[in-house]
């Protein structure tokens, strides 16, 4: 393979260097000027920078310890891919998440997570009915070509990923371990589909045991990559309940499916719907319905692109053929494009910044990043695409196009 990107390699360190951020990559750039400087800048220079907590300690170690354009071609020759924070291979709705692990192994279908999906999240010791409702719920929605994203878990999890295998669909999943750590190891079979079929991720190194830790910290990466999740089984205190919370938090869609009141499987259902904080849903119907589509329409969109779909605001289209995948929003979106009236012609940087931007919302930084723009530019032609009324400003730095 060719050598890796300066960039990549930096990233790459620090993931070795662990808990780095996106906010501590922008801090590191603006100290550095590029953070390819980290590969080779003088230790005195290193440690001059304002670093948090243990930070420093942690990235001089990393430095002295490891080579990373030899490790990465090691790690290809495995069919253990990278996808870096801030470059196309990477999921474009978690990079918008403040907590975004900078790096990414993977271990199938990269592609597969560039795409929209649903998340279906629930107990590890589930009923059946609860294991075949999210079987079918996840066999219809891979039908449709929408990633469903869980963990690889026991239970509902496990369940998940096979429906959307049995559809012969996308399915990525999250682990809390390296990507070629098998567990649970009941799961050696779904885990091998996985790598040949969907896609298996993880912001820890390869090698890394599951340790109980890690998987709040994976639940973030489900819902980061989800437009919305669905809540299948949850008892109080289950741990599908934190990757609902941290849904909220990033602003996506909660379903729940109800059950029967007298089961303690469901128990964390009905909380998230009697709290007004998830949607109750009976079928895929219902989640389709909140994104403004439905099965006939996908179905027909499928058909007239040849089964291509792009993420709302995607710069890069990288799939082919029996690659196809549809993002949930993206029926909206075309729907509203088509009825809107035609743009305005545009001078060429507002026109760019406008094709960036999603009708989900793009951050700032987003723009600024993949137009290598200073922020100063960047948000003057937003204000001049906004006094246009071509888009609107939100909360947070974030703008969505109209």
């Amino acid at each position: 393979m060719n050598e890796p990107s300066r960039r990549l390699q930096a990233l790459y360190l620090l993931a070795m260097a662990r808990n780095f951020s996106p906010a501590d990559h922008d801090r590191l750039v603006l100290q550095l000027g590029a953070l390819e400087a980290l590969l080779d800048c003088p230790e005195e220079e290193l440690k001059a920078l304002d670093l948090r907590g243990g930070q420093l300690g942690r990235l001089l170690e990393a430095r002295r310890g490891c080579d990373p354009p030899a490790e990465i071609s090691r790690l290809a020759e495995r069919d253990i891919l990278l996808a870096g924070w801030g470059e196309p291979e990477y999921p474009e709705l978690l990079a918008q998440c403040a907590d975004a692990p900078l790096l990414l192994f993977c271990r199938g279908q990269r592609e597969q997570m560039l795409h929209h999906g649903i998340g279906m999240v629930g107990s590890r010791k589930c009923s059946e009915r609860g294991a075949e409702i999210a079987r079918q719920f996840s066999h219809e929605l891979a039908e449709l070509g929408i990633p469903v994203v869980s963990g690889m878990a026991l239970g509902i999890d496990g369940a998940a990923h096979q429906g959307a295998l049995e559809a012969g669909g996308p399915t990525v999943a999250a682990v809390g371990s390296g990507v070629d750590v098998v567990y649970p190891p009941q799961h050696r079979q779904l885990y091998e589909e996985l790598c040949e079929r969907g896609l298996v991720i993880s912001e820890y190194p390869p090698g890394t045991e599951p340790l109980r830790e890690h998987f709040p910290q994976r639940n973030r990466i489900i819902s980061g990559l989800s437009r919305g999740i669905v809540v299948v089984e949850a008892p109080m205190g289950s741990g599908a309940l934190i990757t609902a919370r941290c849904a909220i938090e990033q602003g996506r869609e909660i379903f729940a499916v109800p059950g029967p009141i007298s089961s303690p499987y469901v128990k964390g259902c009905h909380h998230l719907i009697k709290r007004g904080e998830a949607k109750l849903v009976e079928g895929i119907d219902d989640i389709l319905a909140e994104f403004g589509t439905n099965r006939a329409s996908l179905r027909r969109e499928r058909q007239a692109q040849a089964g291509l779909f792009q993420p709302a605001g995607s710069a890069t289209d990288t799939t082919t053929g029996s690659e196809a995948s549809v993002s949930v929003a993206g029926s909206a979106a075309s729907a509203a494009a088509a009825s809107a009236p035609a743009a305005p012609a545009l001078p060429e940087g507002e026109r760019r910044v406008l094709e960036l931007l999603s009708y989900e919302g793009t951050h700032v930084n987003e723009v600024v990043r993949r137009l290598s723009l200073n922020t100063a530019e960047a948000v003057s032609l937003l204000t001049l695409l906004e006094i246009r009324g071509l888009i609107s400003a939100q909360s947070g730095g974030y703008y969505v196009r109209l």
